[in-house]
């Protein structure tokens, strides 16, 4: 049974307990024994249950969706690294092509293919 509960919940339970004994209700106490202790209905109890349930709920959303982000943005940060590291070796390639005048030595292949093709026609 007890690989059934989350950490969470045993938490939530031993709390329980505590709670029952301090204020004095049995410990197998049911929801309507609970309630006439509060002095409020099992509606209203359900209802107050339901709201303490629905925010836990938004508080594993918003957690979640926090560690999405700081996923992305970690996954943000190596790309950005990455394209810089592209982006430099890019750059150090062009400059390099420049001083050994690769640009002008394509070109010229070029005309002389051309003239290569005009001539065989």
């Amino acid at each position: 049974m007890n690989e059934n509960l989350s950490q969470e919940e045993v938490g939530i339970l031993i709390h329980g307990k505590k709670i029952l004994r301090a204020k004095g209700l049995p410990m197998d106490a049911d929801v309507k024994a609970i309630c006439e202790v509060a002095g409020i209905s099992r509606k209203t109890g359900y209802q107050w249950a339901g709201k303490l349930e629905s925010a836990a709920k938004q508080n594993d959303v918003e957690h979640s969706l926090r560690e999405e982000n700081d996923r992305l943005k970690a996954e943000h940060a190596e790309l950005q690294k990455r394209y810089d590291d592209v982006r430099f070796e890019n750059e150090g390639r062009k400059i390099a092509w420049r001083i050994h005048g690769v640009d002008e030595l394509i070109a010229s292949k070029k005309n002389t293919m051309n003239s290569r093709k005009n001539r065989k026609r």
